[in-house]
């Protein structure tokens, strides 16, 4: 079957009316929480750097940075934004594929968007098509892609940034189908970052991947061509990052089961397959009245991938990346402080000598019953279990992440969204964002993302 033509075919033929309401409103949404995750990660060092980064290359006038205000080319408002979307573990997430398609695809979508003038509509289409095209590319090539080192977000956003841009420009299928294919050439990201817990490069994972999809498709649109195989062919993207590529993937339930569906949101900054043993401690906390220096030992177990790629890895953090990838002080942090949001994660954290005496007592696992899910499904679950001094025990289950209600995830964007701008213009953008099919212009959204000059350096 040709593949990559089937999607270039279905992402340049769909149209707004063949969405289902359920699917245009979780657009809606993933599209508000990106631009709260943008504009509180706009103020961290790492994305300072990519700001001055941006700043110092100029470039036609087309689209803005968030929170800065700066216009610069499409290409580089899509990487400063991929940036700041991707900067601080607050992501939107594909559970079974790892794909954070929130700072790939929506600062793409709003970079073109604003150049373009278009409508609420449209950018709500380009965002499905985005989402079901990349996701499914991501399944037909999963568990192998994290196994041979491969970051999700970096391998597969490229191509739905691509996707969504060439839908903007409206593509036809051929067109449509370059754009894919040159932005499947355009794959990045490794796992050696955040594994190792050393360096600020998996920060940028999202910047690289909107603004090398963005970039794809103005080069497709030029008349640059790819090979028309680029998905399925002997050594193309599937072969060279599947193990036993999974192709009928990328087009199973095309159009009738929206995987955008299953996109959830992480509810503490930390990585995914850490969520559900906080979501265990929470609930355990919740039910038994405890302190932590009345702790003698944390165990949390998971699942196999999820602690030998991730969880287990990193014990001790020597700073705020590898302490959002470490279990053990996540845990703790969670523990000492109450929480483990962008509040709760400084670098004041990572030398509390109460999180890190209490870290050294927490220890993960591989959970049989666990594993035995995951091998099925995929889904990210835990099971904790907190044993007090006094020889009391307790021990919760979260068998996959607990999904966030719309109102939750509205509360979860002003938290971030007032880092960097006042209440009043938070409050216009949630009206904005959960109504953006009525928006008759997407710059005019712009303006509500820029903090006031006194706020900007």
């Amino acid at each position: 079957m040709d593949y990559t033509r089937h999607l270039a075919q279905f992402a340049a033929q769909l149209r707004y009316s063949d969405l289902p309401p359920s699917v245009i409103e979780k657009a809606k949404e993933i599209a508000l929480h990106a631009w709260g995750v943008q504009l509180a990660g706009s103020t961290l060092p790492w994305s300072k750097a990519a700001y001055r980064y941006v700043r110092g290359q100029g470039g036609v006038p087309q689209s803005t940075v968030v929170n800065y205000g700066l216009k610069t080319s499409a290409v580089n408002a899509a990487f400063a934004n991929g940036t700041f979307g991707h900067s601080f573990e607050m992501d939107d997430n594909h559970a079974a594929t790892g794909i954070k398609g929130g700072c790939a695809v929506v600062p793409a979508v709003l970079a073109v968007g604003e150049q373009q003038l278009s409508t609420g509509k449209e950018f709500i289409l380009a965002m499905v098509v985005a989402y079901e095209v990349m996701i499914r590319i991501g399944l037909s090539v999963t568990p192998a892609l994290m196994g041979r080192g491969r970051q999700p977000t970096g391998s597969c956003g490229p191509l739905g940034a691509a996707t969504a841009t060439g839908k903007l420009f409206r593509f036809d299928e051929k067109t449509m189908l370059h754009a894919i294919s040159v932005a499947a050439a355009h794959s990045a990201g490794l796992l050696e970052s955040p594994a190792t817990g050393r360096g600020d490069l998996k920060r940028i994972y999202g910047g690289m991947a909107a603004s090398s999809g963005v970039r794809s498709a103005l080069l497709a649109g030029e008349g640059l061509t790819g090979p028309e195989s680029m998905l399925e062919g002997k050594l193309g993207f599937c072969h060279a990052f599947g193990d036993t590529s999974n192709l009928a993937a990328l087009t199973a339930g095309l159009g009738t089961e929206w995987q955008i569906l299953r996109v959830h949101y992480k509810i503490y900054a930390q990585d995914g397959y850490i969520q559900p043993m906080t979501e265990a401690l929470d609930r355990i906390m919740k039910q038994h009245s405890f302190r932590p220096e009345d702790i003698e030992e944390v165990r949390a177990g998971c699942s196999r991938h999820a602690h030998d790629q991730v969880v287990g890895v990193i014990r001790e953090p020597r700073d705020l990346t590898s302490a959002q990838f470490s279990a053990n002080f996540s845990l703790a942090l969670f523990l000492v402080k109450g929480g483990a949001g962008f509040q709760e994660y400084t670098e004041e954290s990572l030398i509390d000598p109460r999180i890190i005496d209490l870290g050294r007592k927490i220890h993960t696992y591989v959970d049989e019953e666990i594993e035995q899910e995951w091998q099925k499904t995929k889904p990210r679950g835990a099971r904790v279990t907190v044993r007090l001094t006094s020889g009391k025990t307790y021990t919760e289950c979260i068998p996959m992440l607990r999904s966030m209600t719309a109102e939750d995830v509205n509360e979860k964007f002003r938290r971030l969204a007032t880092v960097a701008i006042g209440t009043e213009q938070c409050e216009r953008l949630v009206t904005m964002g959960r109504n953006l099919d009525a928006v008759r212009d997407v710059s005019s959204l712009v303006p509500l993302l820029s903090a006031s000059p006194c706020l900007k350096d």
